[in-house]
């Protein structure tokens, strides 16, 4: 049984290949926030540089998912380092807003 890793600075898992998708899962730590005018934006606390929004909490971390995913391929594919970073290093303003672990398949 093929294994795969679930990796970033602050955690590597190890499991079987048919536990999840095939390829690389990272843990991604987000704040999510709302706006006055009630749209949610997910912003990657521990990879500088990602984040997006949506209408929804749930599309935004959707959306924050999906960039997360294409910045990790343009640093695989110009073979650069990606600049983790630990999340708890991060200014987190005080007015509101929910963090959340997801994992990201690229």
């Amino acid at each position: 049984m093929p294994v795969i890793e679930l990796e970033n600075k602050a955690v590597t898992y190890r499991g079987r290949a048919d536990d999840w998708h095939s390829g690389k899962m990272y843990r991604v730590h987000l704040l999510i926030t709302q706006d006055e005018e009630g749209t949610f934006s997910a912003i990657a606390l521990n990879l500088p540089g990602a984040g997006s929004c949506g209408d929804t909490e749930a599309e935004a971390v959707e959306n924050a998912k999906e960039a997360v995913a294409g910045l990790l391929e343009s640093y695989r594919d110009a073979g650069t380092e990606v600049p983790w970073r630990d999340p708890l290093s991060t200014e987190i303003p005080t007015d509101g807003g929910t963090q959340r672990v997801v994992l990201v398949h690229a």
